[in-house]
């Protein structure tokens, strides 16, 4: 007599059951109901003790689930040991039977994919941080400075106080990271009293020598170290670009007169932030409508041109805050705004902080594309020289 016993693979084993239709001399046939004796489906498994958790007489034997489950409650991957045919067990990973080294291979690549989930959560965490509001945590800072973590050691001075944000590193948990438990290519935020805030780089040691596999997670995690640093430039723009503001509006809520076009006397008060010193709206031949309260961020160009002439230096995504409380183009120049000058004369439309904030994202995009495209070029430029002579190639850099 014979048995089919069908694999999660699909195959099919045929087992003999000689050994168990047939009984010693001096035993009972007949079986108690049920099919089995008491003691027959208390026995251990004899084939594979140390994991079967089967017990009794049985063909299929099964080592313990190790499962991993989704938030949804719902089983993402399950792995046990298997054997149908008493000969060579597999591991059952999912729908697949897999032998020895394919399991070691495919732990390699599990392993690799719980560090990108990691990178994937510390890449939420930067993007997350970046886009929250920089709040002064006067509790934590007795200087009220925003960024600053109040450590009780920079502070215990009462006329020189170290102000520091929380420190951003590299590979934390990594092995390349070495002796470096917390990580490698370290910076946080620093200033020290009131002098001006930057950027204190921590760079203590050396570095071990890395393999292929070590290297490969280095350039990972450098992408995210990257994105960290960025964030931490503009946290620092934002710090600077308000101190220049303070500094220009020395007297806030400035307030002036003048005569419009008409004869009428205004009385005009400036924002706290407005560096516009409105002396052309004093000629007598303006209206309410052409009073402009404007604050100008920092200068950029890059050199460029049109239909392929000279190549000129010209203005290149340039801000300015600004409102015309009296505008007759739009309501949208009535409240503050910003424009950007995306290139020479070319601006955006008036943008609250919801769009500007859309605006950024689709400008640091770019820029992502602009650096995979260097780096193109670098491998182009790489790959040229393998094949031109120099001597001979008519091209200019």
């Amino acid at each position: 007599m014979s048995i089919t016993v069908a694999t999660t693979a699909g195959s099919t084993v045929t087992k003999s059951l000689t050994t168990l239709t047939s009984h010693p001399a001096g035993t009972p046939s007949a079986l108690p109901p049920g099919g089995r004796r008491e003691d027959d489906r208390q026995q251990p498994c004899t084939a594979h003790p140390d994991w079967c958790t089967e017990a009794g007489v049985h063909d299929a034997h099964l080592g313990a689930r190790h499962v991993v489950m989704g938030n949804d409650g719902r089983e993402l991957l399950d792995a046990r040991l298997l054997d149908f045919s008493d000969s060579q067990p597999v591991i059952g990973l999912g729908e697949t039977d897999t032998d020895a080294a394919e399991a070691r291979a495919k732990a390699q690549d599990f392993r690799k994919f719980a560090d990108d989930l990691e990178t994937l959560a510390d890449m939420m965490d930067a993007t997350t941080s970046s886009e929250q509001p920089s709040i002064p945590d006067v509790a934590s800072c007795p200087g009220g400075v925003s960024f600053c973590t109040g450590d009780s050691e920079d502070h215990k001075y009462p006329n020189e106080h170290y102000h520091h944000g929380p420190l951003t590193a590299m590979g934390a948990r990594r092995s390349y990271a070495g002796q470096h438990g917390n990580g490698i290519m370290a910076f946080h935020l620093s200033q020290i009293n009131d002098e001006t805030p930057g950027l204190d780089f921590v760079a203590d040691g050396g570095w071990p020598t890395l393999p292929l596999e070590e290297v490969d997670e280095l350039i990972s995690d450098m992408s995210l170290h990257l994105t960290n640093l960025w964030a931490a430039r503009a946290q620092l723009a934002g710090l600077m670009s308000r101190r220049r503001t303070s500094r220009v509006c020395a007297t806030p809520q400035r307030s002036w007169t003048y005569d419009d076009r008409h004869g009428t006397q205004h009385t005009v008060t400036c924002p706290s932030w407005c560096s516009n010193t409105h002396t052309d709206d004093l000629d007598r031949n303006r209206h309410p409508a052409d009073v402009y309260h404007q604050l100008y961020g920092a200068e950029a160009s890059a050199e460029y041109s049109e239909a392929y002439e000279e190549y000129e230096s010209w203005p290149l995504l340039c801000a300015t805050l600004g409102v015309s409380p009296n505008s007759t183009v739009s309501p949208a120049y009535r409240a503050p705004h910003v424009l950007v000058e995306v290139a020479a004369d070319t601006y955006t439309r008036p943008m609250d902080p919801d769009q500007l904030a859309e605006f950024i994202q689709t400008v640091a995009g770019q820029l992502d594309e602009l650096r995979v495209m260097h780096s193109r070029l670098t491998e182009a430029r790489a790959e040229w020289a393998t094949r031109t002579d120099p001597t001979t190639s008519t091209e200019t850099a």
